[in-house]
């Protein structure tokens, strides 16, 4: 009798580890329990704890460690692997850590985004190598602390260039527990060399230029001349730029900075880096030469011949009139604050676009509020033109009257009315009426190639100052490029 039961115990032990073993080698796909959340259960591999093969790594932990993921958090193909594994915090929603590891062989612009993003300077890791490297999963990679909507964070990066690979991992929450560092020291990254090499870094590449175009539009001959930019300014950020001119100086804000130019008519040439206490991405111009600047959640100040003139609290984004005297603070919806300035105080009051849903831009000329909206109706994007106090006088839309794409910057011309279409990629044309014109391409008129329009000041001489980011045709970098536009 003892020896049949000793041999039964043999064979099912047998049994038992040949399922194991094959589970753990041949089915990396996660598995779930059919009970409550689906939490994965990952193959094992006998004798090394949890093991998870994907395409790009290997992760080998311990399930007692209390690390759980669900089967979306799990993506694996040629290119990329990735994963979200969490500590769950026991008996309470949330969770104590969450970790993710990712590994993608792609081209190697958004790693250059994750560097600058936290904190590190470009030119200094990859020419003079100047920062402390932590191996991780086989690779050295940069660790940065930070957080993450208020989350302590901690990130490990590097750029795997032979492979082609950029690899990121992002701990969020108690990242100095026991078991992160432990969850770490299982991971194997398995990166073939295949000789790629990258493109060139921003100093490496080719500034932007462009020749002079002109291009017709209904009567009118829009005319445009690049303006370099020295020295030519390269950014991460798409779209919040913007522009003001008094007289010969343009200031530009980028990245919510303020930077002044001295304009010669041909270019712009750097003058000096304005020092705020804040970022801000709205900028007026009176006729004063007093600049104007706005944003959410930071003082409306004026700012002039090299100094802060005044400081308000309280407006959202705010629009200046021209006389200095009065704007418009707007967020997105259509309630909107008119703003008074007399006498160092601030006197607002209710006004009210009720033709508009969701406004994306509001922009004020001499005789003109242009609120750049979604329309109530549903008829798409449209410009809606009111009088100071509120009153419509017309819409500005596309040929058939249905809505345009997004617009950026618009004025009053001598013969009409222009604007600046930032998703259409077009300088659009309207007459003294509202009748719609038509418009002109960006690669047309401008030799760009899917720029993003941010905005645009009046020049002296009534043309316009149009800047735009660009992405470079070695794809080095990303540039705020300037136009002077004329002819309308």
């Amino acid at each position: 009798m003892k020896t049949k039961f000793k041999l039964s115990c043999l064979f099912l032990a047998a049994l038992m580890l040949f399922s194991l073993t094959a589970c753990g080698k041949d089915n990396p796909e996660p598995s779930s329990t059919s009970e409550g959340t689906e939490q994965t259960k990952p193959p094992v591999e006998a004798g090394s704890g949890t093991t998870i093969h994907t395409n790009l790594w290997d992760l080998t932990y311990d399930e007692a460690d209390g690390w759980v993921y669900e089967e979306d958090d799990l993506h694996d193909d040629e290119t990329s692997s990735k994963i979200i594994l969490t500590l769950p915090k026991e008996g309470e929603d949330g969770s104590i850590v969450d970790a993710e590891i990712r590994v993608s062989v792609e081209d190697p612009y958004t790693f250059r985004d994750y560097l600058t993003s936290y904190g590190f300077d470009e030119y200094e890791y990859a020419v003079d190598q100047a920062y402390d490297l932590t191996p991780v999963g086989g690779i050295d990679c940069l660790k940065a602390e930070g957080n993450y909507w208020g989350s302590p964070c901690l990130r490990y990066m590097n750029r795997v260039e032979g492979a082609g690979a950029t690899v990121f991992m992002e701990i969020i929450g108690e990242y100095e527990d026991e078991r992160v560092d432990k969850l770490l020291s299982g991971l194997t990254l398995h990166l073939e060399d295949t000789g790629n090499e990258d493109g060139p870094w921003y100093w490496e590449g080719e500034p932007f230029s462009a020749q002079p175009r002109s291009v017709m539009v209904g009567t009118h001959t829009l005319s445009s001349q690049w303006l370099p930019i020295t020295d030519c300014i390269i950014t991460k950020e798409t779209f919040n730029h913007a522009a003001a001119v008094t007289g010969d100086q343009a200031y530009l804000l980028v990245d919510g900075e303020l930077k002044r130019f001295d304009y010669d008519g041909a270019s712009l040439n750097f003058a000096e880096d304005i020092v705020l206490d804040a970022e801000y991405e709205d900028i007026s111009a009176d006729t004063t030469g007093t600049l104007w600047l706005a944003n959410f959640m930071e003082p409306l100040i004026s700012w002039k011949d090299g100094a802060q003139t005044a400081s308000y609290e309280g407006p959202d984004h705010v629009t200046m009139h021209p006389s200095g005297t009065w704007g418009v603070s707007w967020f997105s919806g259509p309630e909107c604050e008119k703003i008074t300035l007399s006498g160092g105080a601030l006197k607002t009051e209710s006004i009210v676009f009720q033709e508009v849903d969701i406004l994306s831009h509001l922009l004020i000329d001499d005789s003109h509020i242009y609120v750049c909206g979604s329309a109530v109706d549903g008829s798409g994007h449209k410009v809606f033109v009111y009088d100071s106090n509120g009153a419509l006088q017309m819409t500005l839309a596309d040929s058939d009257g249905s809505g345009l794409g997004s617009i950026t910057f618009i004025t009053q011309t001598a013969n009409g009315y222009l604007a600046l279409d930032g998703n259409m990629r077009e300088v659009v044309l309207w007459t003294k009426d509202g009748a719609y014109l038509g418009e002109a391409d960006d690669g047309d008129l401008f030799g760009t190639d899917y720029p993003w329009f941010c905005g645009g000041a009046k020049l002296a001489d009534g043309s316009i100052l149009a800047i735009m980011t660009e992405d470079r045709a070695d794809e080095s970098a990303m540039e705020l490029v300037a136009f002077k536009l004329s002819g309308f």
